[in-house]
C-alpha cells in the first residue's frame, strides 16, 4: 500500500503500538459477535457479523453495550 501524505510517518502510526484488550469472537444464533474481555464474566460487543439485517437492529446487540459470559463445561 502507498500513502501520499505531506504528514511525517511518526504522526501517521502514532497510537498504532498500543496495547490492544483481549478479543474473543463468540457464536450467537447464526451470526458472531466480536468482544472485547473485561472480566472473566463481562466482556464489551466490539463488532457484530451476521447475515440477518434484524440483528443489527436490537437494542442488546449494539457496540458498546456489556454483556454477561456464560462459560460450559465440556
Amino acid at each position: 500500500m502507498v500513502l501520499y501524505t505531506p504528514l511525517p510517518l511518526e504522526i501517521i502510526l502514532k497510537g498504532s503500538e498500543e496495547k490492544k484488550g483481549h478479543y474473543l469472537q463468540i457464536p450467537y444464533q447464526g451470526g458472531t459477535l466480536e468482544v472485547e474481555l473485561i472480566s472473566a464474566s463481562r466482556a464489551r460487543i466490539v463488532r457484530l457479523y451476521s447475515n440477518n439485517i434484524n440483528d443489527y437492529l436490537h437494542p442488546g446487540l449494539q457496540p458498546g453495550t456489556e454483556i454477561q459470559l456464560q462459560w460450559r463445561r465440556n
